[in-house]
Parts: structure tokens; C-alpha cells; sequence
């Protein structure tokens, strides 16, 4: 058998036990981004960056003009709604990591301005301890992280915070009690190279806790934390 004619008939015997899903709805789609224009389309996308610290909107500086120097400029992609919520349940849970190039694509489009003005250097994700990285066989984080380094051309610095304490997962947790949770589970590496300007990477924020403790940690380690990113915001 030709080897074309080999490809084309193991496709179609695993499409038809494996059939290609968008990962939002479940339908048949065979794009390559795994995610179908409806799901697209329904996703509601954020048009600006805005401060964790006190949720003002902050469409083109890139600082916060009421928290200036205690700015924490989050740059999220849009809601944690339905689709998306589904694409990242399947991203972060089930094994799928395709969203990670999707998501870093258009995270690095949509935000390409204000990026630039942000003179980062590196793109750090944030850890999971290594218990949970080990049960679940990847940080996602660490996925989109790597993916968003490529596209912007900056440096994968993966190896300056560590989770070094198990928390509870977010998630499973009222909002009230999610920042106590999440006290103290950083340590960083001392900045003592070239690396000092730095984005946060994380695929959902939510009140913002847990990577608001990560910004600390490496500021307490002599980095500066210039943005975050993320794919999607809410609860």
C-alpha cells in the first residue's frame, strides 16, 4: 500500500473509532485548533486588560493609573463561561493540550501593543506541586507558558518559582477562603541574572489569589512582575 494511501486509510480507521470533537460542544469538527466556529463565536471575549488590585480597566497604559507601582495588569483572553470553560476542562483534566497553541496565538494577537510596552523578558508559569503535576502528567500552565514564549519571542523562565507547599485546589473553595489557601505555597529562585522583567502565566484566574501570592513571592526575590496572562477570568 502507498505510503499517502497508508495515511489516509489509518485516519479514517481512527476517525471513525476516535472521531475528531470540538472541545466546546462535543460535535464532529475536524479543524485543527479542535474548536468549531459556533464554540468561536460564542466565546465572550475581553476587549481590555484590567487590575486584579481594584478591577479598573486599563485599555492603554501598562500600569494601573490608580494602583501605579502595585499595578497587576491582568491580560485574559475572555469569560469562563460556557464554551470556553468547557475547552479548558478538557485542556486541564482530560489530556488536551491543543488549546495551549490556540489560546496562545490569540492571547499574543489580541494583547501584541500593550506587550510590547511591557518590556518583558521572560514568561514564568505558575507551578504546580509536583504531586499534582505527577498525577495529572503536565501543568497546563507550563503548556501555555511555553507557547506563548514562542510566539513573543521572549524566554521560558520555568525554573524560577516553585510550589513547594499542597494546597487545596482552588475550585473546591468560597472565594473568601481561596487567598488563605494559597498563603506561603511559593519560593522562588534569588534573581541574580540577566532575567528580571517577568509575565505571569496561568490558564484561569479567578479572584485572583493565587497568582497575586506568586506575584509577591517573586518580588520578594528581587524579580519584577510587569502583567499576567491568562486564557480565561471569572468563577
Amino acid at each position: 500500500m502507498p505510503a499517502i494511501a497508508e495515511q489516509e486509510w489509518l485516519k479514517g480507521f481512527l476517525d471513525f473509532f476516535f472521531p475528531p470533537l470540538c472541545l466546546g460542544c462535543g460535535t464532529f469538527y475536524e479543524g485543527e485548533d479542535s474548536i468549531c466556529e459556533t464554540c468561536f463565536q460564542k466565546i465572550e471575549e475581553f476587549a481590555h486588560p484590567f487590575c486584579l488590585n481594584c478591577d479598573s480597566i486599563v485599555p492603554s497604559h501598562s500600569q494601573c493609573p490608580i494602583c501605579l507601582k502595585d499595578s497587576a495588569l491582568l491580560y485574559v483572553f475572555a469569560d469562563y463561561r460556557p464554551p470556553l470553560k468547557e475547552i479548558i476542562i478538557n485542556f486541564k483534566f482530560r489530556g488536551i493540550t491543543s488549546p495551549a497553541r490556540t489560546f496562545a496565538r490569540l492571547i499574543s494577537e489580541k494583547f501584541e501593543k500593550q506587550l510590547a510596552g511591557l518590556n518583558a523578558q521572560a514568561i514564568a508559569p505558575i507551578p504546580l506541586h509536583a504531586a499534582r503535576k505527577n498525577h495529572r502528567g503536565y501543568n497546563q500552565a507550563e503548556l501555555l507558558a511555553r507557547d506563548l514564549a514562542s510566539v513573543t519571542n521572549l524566554q521560558l523562565a520555568d525554573n524560577i518559582l516553585y510550589r513547594y507547599k499542597r494546597s487545596r485546589p482552588q475550585s473546591r473553595l468560597e472565594l473568601k477562603k481561596r487567598q488563605a489557601n494559597v498563603a506561603g505555597v511559593f519560593t522562588a529562585v534569588k534573581c541574580e541574572n540577566d532575567i528580571k522583567r517577568v509575565l505571569l502565566v496561568d490558564d484561569v484566574v479567578t479572584t485572583g489569589a493565587t497568582v497575586l501570592e506568586a506575584k509577591k513571592c517573586l518580588e520578594k526575590n528581587g524579580y519584577t512582575v510587569v502583567g499576567i496572562m491568562a486564557i480565561a477570568h471569572g468563577h
